[in-house]
């Protein structure tokens, strides 16, 4: 039994039984998916064998491909020694055999109790319609990565490695989810309505970027609501589509927007010519009440260049030369789910709008400054090398984050060096590890650029990279990487070295 109380303790001590009760709850819940296993193998029933009697039990398959069937009542006990009820015991079973069967580098992870088998249960569902062949390829290039990962990026390496995996379900799925689309709308609380709707993705995004668009004319022309409550209004305005696209109109050349060279264009749309507004003129049911609002508003868009009103959008897709060439495989968004090579051709070329495709630049040869500001080549480029807070098990993608000094700066007539600012010195923080690493006592360090090592205000060491996190706990080895960096003040190799 623990022992609940815990005034007294130092943040040492406390920090030591945090991470032995972590590492216990790994392994118990890991030894949970090894005891079903093995439950399943002393249930083994082959319904070819001689003396089956499917009508007294049957022989089910309840793990994928490649798993070997079990006796179906054995659910029920397992259920009962577990408190559950015996539907979760067959999932329990299956996920078991799955990582076992068709899961063998994730299985030696959970043998080893090195991850949490709510994560490796969820990699065995995901995973769990696929071929067997198609299973070990996905368990082959991810499930190394899984403890070195925060959850959101590993769940979003699996949804693309799934697509992957199986062109042709991948596929049926598109066609299947594609069927799926609509918009629904039912009542709320206090005369609101609650809308949504389920869209392809390229039309999602342009709906998303005209409604915040709208939002920011309306706070252009004075409305101080929060930006959540003129998006709604926003959507309101689209509603009344003259209305929204004489408000975008005027709003066309407000400083704050992107000039047109940095952004994709709309199509053109061609002035109006005599013979249009000839028919203007003549058309009586234009103006239906009569006032002349409606023929002057139509006249007024006429006169516009209609590409001003288009919301400017910048899109980070990563695509590999391979797929190019051969026309099929993934389409990874910056923000957002994976998508097939298709999904995205579609995408682009319903919007109606020309594309502006920019070089990628290489991390590699962008050169530092010797200035605190940290111009955007800089920013593109670390984005590039380190895409995600560089905090141990960061998840923060947005190329809004801090970039912070890794060394800090000091200014030249101070004697500081030249080329203090650049990629072998600064790294992504969200605002909250900012602070923590500025105020909080964590120590951190850049031995070689893209590699971060971490000390906390206890002295656990950990190491972050592009492919993840690497927790190296207080111990001998830790305390020795640490020291291998001269360059770091002594109070942090003291507190790392503490017993």
């Amino acid at each position: 039994m623990f022992d609940p109380e815990t005034q007294g303790h130092t943040a040492a001590e406390l920090c030591s039984r945090i991470a032995a009760s972590h590492a216990t709850l790994r392994e118990t819940e890991c030894e949970e998916l090894v005891l079903a296993a093995a439950w399943a193998d002393v249930h083994y029933l082959d319904g070819d064998e001689a003396g089956y009697r499917p009508l007294v039990e049957r022989s089910c398959a309840w793990g994928g491909q490649g798993c070997p069937p079990v006796a179906e009542h054995c659910a029920l006990e397992l259920g009962a020694l577990r408190g559950t009820g015996a539907t979760a015991a067959r999932m329990l079973i299956a996920d078991a055999l799955d990582l076992r069967h068709r899961l063998p580098h994730l299985w030696q992870l959970v043998r080893t109790g090195t991850v949490r088998a709510w994560q490796a249960r969820h990699v065995a569902q995901t995973t769990h319609d696929l071929s067997w062949e198609a299973c070990t390829d996905v368990d082959e290039a991810l499930s190394r990565s899984l403890p070195l990962l925060a959850w959101p990026r590993f769940r979003r390496l699996l949804h693309a490695a799934v697509l992957d995996a199986d062109p042709e379900a991948r596929r049926r799925r598109e066609q299947d989810a594609g069927e799926q689309r609509g918009v629904w709308s039912w009542t709320g609380d206090h005369g609101l309505r609650t809308v949504v709707a389920k869209a392809a993705s390229g039309d999602a995004v342009w709906f998303m970027a005209t409604v915040d668009r709208l939002a920011e004319v309306l706070r252009a022309d004075g409305d101080t609501d929060p930006v959540d409550v003129r998006r709604s209004k926003a959507i309101g305005l689209l509603a009344q589509p003259a209305l929204a696209l004489a408000l975008l109109l005027d709003h066309a050349d407000d400083p704050d927007r992107l000039p047109p060279a940095q952004a994709p264009h709309a199509v053109e749309s061609p002035a109006p010519g005599p013979a249009t507004t000839a028919r203007l003129d003549e058309d009586e049911d234009a103006d239906p009440d009569g006032s002349g609002r409606d023929l002057v508003l139509r006249r007024d868009l006429l006169r516009h260049d209609l590409r001003a009103a288009r919301p400017r959008v910048v899109l980070h897709l990563h695509v590999t030369d391979t797929a190019l060439r051969c026309g099929d495989g993934l389409v990874r968004p910056e923000h957002g789910e994976a998508m097939t090579l298709d999904q995205a051709r579609d995408w682009l070329a319903d919007t109606g709008c020309p594309i502006t495709v920019r070089p990628v630049r290489d991390p590699l040869d962008t050169a530092p400054v010797d200035a605190y500001e940290i111009p955007l080549r800089l920013r593109e480029a670390l984005f590039l090398r380190n895409p995600v807070d560089v905090f141990p098990f960061g998840q923060a993608t947005s190329r809004t984050l801090d970039l912070d000094h890794t060394t800090p700066y000091v200014p030249p007539g101070a004697g500081g060096p030249p080329g203090q600012t650049g990629t072998h010195n600064l790294g992504f923080l969200a605002r909250s590890h900012h602070r923590a690493v500025t105020f909080a006592g964590w120590k951190r360090r850049q031995p070689q650029p893209g590699t971060y090592l971490f000390a906390s205000p206890n002295g656990y060491v950990y190491l972050t990279t592009n492919q993840g996190t690497v927790a190296l706990g207080r111990t001998p080895y830790s305390r020795a990487l640490w020291d291998c960096d001269p360059a770091e003040d002594r109070s942090t190799k003291e507190r790392v070295g503490a017993a």
